[in-house]
């Protein structure tokens, strides 16, 4: 609705011409959305391992909670790229399935902390 409102009657024939490349593009973020997630899940290990060993207490927790922001960020760009997409034509399945992925894997990353007690 506020595509409608905010942009030109143009911007429908870009997007119905840009469509079948973004979708494409899309469709190519879904397994780079498993390696970036594969990737913050390490990088969260590698943040709470370094909190752990560098701090201890209240700020060793703060450091696990930044480490899980840290690696959450970057679980979810693929997911804002595939929504940018979106915005370009591309199809709604494709960029459903990589913000799926997406969000998944943040869910994920947050397990263990909530599990071990560092998010309340």
């Amino acid at each position: 609705m506020i595509r409608i409102l905010v942009f030109p009657p143009e911007f429908e024939y870009l997007r119905d011409h840009l469509g079948p490349h973004t979708t494409a593009g899309v469709w190519a973020l879904v397994p780079i959305a498993v390696v970036m997630a594969a990737a913050a899940f390490f990088l969260q290990l590698h943040l709470q391992a370094r909190a752990a060993r560098l701090f201890s207490g209240e700020k060793a927790t703060w450091k696990q909670f930044e480490g899980l922001m840290i690696s959450a960020s970057v679980a979810q760009i693929p997911g804002l790229l595939a929504i940018f997409g979106s915005m370009l034509g591309a199809r709604f399945t494709a960029v459903l399935i990589v913000v799926i992925v997406s969000t998944t894997a943040v869910v994920l990353l947050g397990v263990p902390l909530v599990r071990g007690g560092a998010i309340k």
